[in-house]
């Protein structure tokens, strides 16, 4: 009889061993989407993040995002800060969801005469002090008039 059952518990325990659960500590974000690749002078960069937390308290977390210039003027006339660091909106305790973050068109017009091409990278930390990998956006360009 337990022969019977021994090939039966040998199932069961690779089934749970598969369905471990896949959240953990550290927060984890990825890119659900980008509003646009290409943006007008005047257009906001809306990025839409997905994340994952397994203790739910990102809520009222910090979120950092670091603008990486890939075509650098000198001197900048309107040299503006690289990274901004934002507090998460306070929501309920959940471990997954979305987090929208809207970057100023101001903020990524470096140079009025031509396009300004950028990558911005995004992390976030979590109320336990736990901090997210960082994830890189595509390439951004804000198109001048």
């Amino acid at each position: 009889m337990l022969k019977r059952y021994s090939s039966l518990l040998v199932v069961m325990a690779i089934a749970l061993a598969c369905s471990k659960d896949k959240l953990e500590t550290k927060p984890s974000i990825k890119i659900k989407s980008v509003n646009a690749t290409e943006l007008p002078r005047q257009m906001d960069l809306i990025i839409l993040l997905e994340f994952r937390d397994k203790e739910g308290d990102l809520g009222n977390g910090l979120l950092t995002y670091l603008r990486e210039r890939l075509n650098v003027y000198y001197p900048a006339l309107n040299d503006l800060a690289d990274s901004v660091s934002n507090p998460i909106p306070d929501f309920p305790k959940t471990s997954q969801g979305e987090i929208q973050v809207v970057i100023p068109a101001d903020l990524m017009d470096q140079n009025s005469f031509q396009n300004d091409t950028m990558q911005f990278k995004i992390l976030v930390h979590d109320l336990g002090g736990n901090i997210s990998d960082t994830i890189t956006t595509p390439v951004i360009v804000q198109l001048q008039d």
